[in-house]
């Protein structure tokens, strides 16, 4: 039987250490905090500032002004972070979870600065700033700061996509012909999640200059399988024998990045409905803008309405073959939202400081009323999967299921799984001789991008 190896965790108490800036350099948490985060944050203000000048809407006067103030206090974060400066508590913005972020960093962090504090402290809480700033404003409230370059790096690889649309369309016509060959079935639940987990390689956050040459060969080797030697753990039979088991059961997705992994992620839940496996699946998107291109709710009815109408956003270019599916899996997916096979939940506790070994406790409403009520439930991408198992520099054989805890040996747990692509140099469950073969021929494996993991953890399905 699995032991939480901490039973006694806390935030700022673990029993290894947590990732921080290293003084010299050398990590990946200081390269990540000294530029390729301030690079994002410069992004931010520059696209801001742009749509700034740019507003001709009513109220132009006030809220051009506003939009300027704004600027400024996206600039003094900028300077706080690169100064080293403290973790100042943060400004309620009205959207419900600003005391629990206070009594976080308060008793676990009380005199944190930006590089004495873990990497999973000070991302997330950059973030969860940059988002107070928007909402307390009057004029820019509703302004997903990062939405132009989320529709943009889609729009421009529509082909692609309706192209990706049509082959799924097809795959699901053979499974539900195929109910009588497990086998098929296997080979094809195994295309669709293996498609789900590279899908995770689009991430802003982490590449924030993808272009659309770049995201196109990612969406060919995602297509011709060639990057699954690149699985470094990988427990796609165990799930396998869950679902197949399932009959109209429930399946959960905690989503990561909007886009192309979105795409990825609601074909799998169009097959796993199609065929009978789930016929209920709720996503799990984020309440606020986050992490450059988190899914959010009106990001997910974007892409619905766009595989609906491709035209409307200018797409051309497609086969008429490719665009006839891309419609119709569209009109499907219009009709399950609208007969609530599928849901949308943008709890608060997926932006909240928590990570996801307290969702039995702080976490209590999502776990007691949604994710106990589930089968399986899936966590997408890498920001998930570092919630799961905390920033620490673990043995990286340490099992998955004693690293995320209590939500692997709560009796009521669902079978939880776990889709990442490596971008932070922390990880679990990987094999002794695979990671020495990895660190001998790659020293930057863990945050490449390159290497993905399915893991798993039984839950209340264990035998």
């Amino acid at each position: 039987m699995s032991v939480d190896p901490f039973a006694d965790f806390a935030p700022n108490n673990t029993p290894f250490k947590p990732l921080i800036a290293a003084a010299d350099g050398s990590n990946f948490t200081y390269e990540s905090l000294h530029d390729r985060v301030p690079h994002i944050l410069t992004d931010v203000i520059n696209d801001f500032y742009h749509a700034v000048v740019d507003y001709s809407g009513p109220d132009a006067d006030a809220t051009v002004a506003e939009g300027k103030a704004l600027i400024g206090e996206l600039s003094k974060i900028k300077h706080e972070m690169v100064t080293n400066k403290p973790l100042t508590p943060l400004e309620d913005d009205g959207c419900g979870d600003i005391d629990t972020w206070n009594a976080w960093l308060g008793t676990y962090f009380p005199k944190a600065t930006w590089y004495s504090t873990p990497f999973l402290t000070w991302e997330t809480y950059l973030y969860r700033r940059i988002a107070t700033v928007f909402g307390r404003s009057k004029y820019w409230n509703k302004f997903d700061f990062f939405a132009k370059k989320k529709e943009s790096t889609f729009r421009a690889s529509m082909v692609a996509v309706a192209k990706l649309c049509s082959r799924v369309d097809a795959l699901t016509k053979e499974s539900i012909d195929a109910k009588g060959s497990e086998t098929k079935l296997h080979l094809a639940f195994i295309e669709m999640l293996h498609a789900s987990l590279w899908g995770n390689q689009t991430d802003l956050s982490m590449f924030p200059d993808l272009s659309n040459e770049k995201l196109e060969e990612m969406q060919a080797r995602i297509s011709s399988g060639e990057n699954n030697s690149k699985i470094v753990s990988n427990d796609t039979d165990k799930i396998w024998d869950i679902v197949k088991q399932m009959q109209s059961g429930r399946v959960d997705i905690v989503l990561d990045n909007s886009g192309f992994e979105l795409l990825q992620d609601v074909l799998l839940a169009h097959w796993l409905v199609s065929v009978g496996y789930a016929g209920k699946v709720v996503f799990h998107p984020k309440r606020i803008p986050w992490y450059v291109s988190d899914v959010t709710n009106p990001d997910f009815h974007w892409l619905v309405n766009v595989a609906q109408d491709p035209e409307a956003i200018g797409a051309s270019g497609m086969s008429d073959t490719d665009k006839d599916a891309l419609k119709r899996l569209g009109r499907t997916w219009a009709g399950f939202l609208a007969s609530n096979v599928w849901e949308l939940k943008d709890e608060l506790y997926w932006t909240g400081p928590y990570g996801y070994r307290f969702l039995p406790t702080v976490g209590k409403d999502v776990w007691d009323n949604e994710l106990t009520k589930s089968d399986v439930v899936v966590f997408k991408g890498d920001l998930n999967y570092r919630k799961l198992i905390y920033d620490l520099e673990w043995p990286v054989t340490t099992p998955f299921v004693d690293a995320i805890g209590p939500i692997a040996t709560d009796p009521r747990a669902p079978a939880i799984v776990a889709l990442r692509t490596s971008k932070c140099d922390t990880i679990t469950g990987v094999d002794a001789e695979r990671a020495e073969k990895l660190f001998k021929a790659q020293k930057n494996w863990m945050y490449s991008g390159e290497y993905g993991v399915i893991q798993f953890s039984p839950g209340r399905w264990k035998k």
